[in-house]
């Protein structure tokens, strides 16, 4: 076994009785390294209640509650922007019966047999950028394996398999980074205002592309245009929408985080190569790419968590990254160990009716990349820490600098 960075006895209070809980992960030490801040929560604020009137959950006890019914309700409209009430139409944000339709529809572009069609193209994609590393790293001594790998790679994925045209592809690779803004906390109006301009052009792109039957032939928003007959146009558009904003984002957050791992634990490269879904499976309960669940659920009836008694109408939110490290669920939860055993399985992608759709299509493109990586590029180095993107509900990495050794 490998042994994580984080020890227990580290851990230490965040200091303040009024904990804003965005506002402690943004220091700079706990973009670094949240875990002694989790497992803080988990001590001593299992339920916790942030400044807004959010609680969240910290413990992996407290994720069954993802399935509970009561824990239900449709997101309120939010006119402040375009993107924040397209967002609250999507898939994401929806409740039964509504959700299980989009759900049943948008399934479409993640059948099996096009993943699969897809799946030689994504090795190329990674081999091709594996040479441009070795290259760079040949030339220049360093290289940020962000930039040059997980993002590209990733892009190049989803459209791979929801087949964005190459012609448009620069396009729409761009337009995510900007539409996020306003999703997160300490957002300010002009990062909606950025944030609105490339969504309004995002969805005009969906919904002409859909009409004109315009994606690559046997794809995923190929099928889904095909669906635009016996489901209304607009949902059909959210969901290309949401599909393209949300699906290599998580990847690429899970991808950072993954080579990350592997980078720090280079003696379970082979276990990566004989089991890369075991690998990959443990790399996400390690370092979840998803901090908080993406769906906004609220409480209907009064709910009991543990000692706390939550009154209807509390908008409650699961910290997946916390439960996924609970010493409780997972014996030496802090330590990584891709050849760990037990029947307790990691929420990375969240749990119930709201996990995420596109996790087979994930879990396929962290293999490829991690293997196709590892086997040309088997010593890399970090040369510098890190740097992440504050405020979010995902751990993204915008820099990974790197050395071969």
């Amino acid at each position: 076994m490998a042994k994580g960075a984080t020890a227990a006895s580290t851990v230490q209070s965040p200091g303040s009785s009024e904990l804003d809980l965005f506002h402690a992960l943004a220091q700079p030490d706990r973009l670094q390294d949240p875990y002694p801040f989790y497992a803080w929560l988990r001590a001593n604020r299992p339920v916790h209640t942030d400044l807004d009137g959010t609680v969240y959950l910290s413990h992996y006890e407290d994720a069954i509650h993802l399935r509970d019914p009561d824990l239900r309700t449709a997101s309120a409209d939010d006119t402040r922007s375009f993107a924040l009430h397209t967002f609250n139409q999507t898939l994401v944000k929806a409740v039964p019966p509504r959700h299980g339709e989009l759900r049943r529809v948008a399934g479409a572009a993640f059948d099996r047999r096009l993943l699969a069609k897809a799946g030689e193209r994504m090795k190329r994609t990674a081999e091709g950028l594996t040479e441009q590393l070795v290259a760079t790293l040949a030339a220049e001594g360093r290289a940020d394996l962000h930039a040059m790998y997980s993002l590209p790679f990733t892009q190049r994925a989803a459209a791979t398999v929801f087949g964005i045209p190459d012609e448009d592809f620069e396009l729409l690779a761009a337009m995510p980074a900007r539409l996020f803004a306003p999703l997160y906390p300490k957002s300010t109006p002009a990062a909606w205002a950025e944030a609105d301009e490339a969504s309004r052009a995002l969805y005009t792109y969906m919904e002409n592309t859909i009409r004109r039957r315009g994606f690559t032939p046997e794809s995923g928003f190929a099928r889904l245009a095909e669906a635009a007959g016996t489901a209304p146009d607009d949902e059909i558009t959210r969901l290309c929408w949401i599909l393209w904003l949300g699906s290599y984002t998580s990847a690429m957050a899970a991808l950072d985080l993954a080579m990350l791992t592997l980078i720090e634990h280079p003696r379970t490269a082979p276990l990566l190569q004989q089991d890369a879904d075991a690998w990959v499976a443990e790399a996400l309960r390690y370092r979840s790419p998803h901090v908080i669940n993406s769906a906004n659920l609220t409480t209907r009836r009064e709910l009991v968590i543990g000692t706390t008694t939550l009154p209807p109408n509390t908008p409650v939110r699961f910290l997946l990254a916390s439960m996924n490290r609970d010493e409780n669920a997972f014996p030496h939860a802090d330590t990584f160990d891709p050849a760990r055993t037990g029947q307790t399985r990691h929420i990375a992608f969240g749990e119930g009716i709201h996990s995420c759709i596109g996790a087979q299509l994930a879990r396929m493109e962290l293999a490829t990349a991690l293997t196709t990586l590892n086997t040309q590029l088997p010593n890399l180095s970090l040369i510098g820490q890190p740097t992440w993107r504050p405020y979010t509900t995902q751990r993204l990495c915008t820099h990974l600098p790197v050395a071969a050794t």
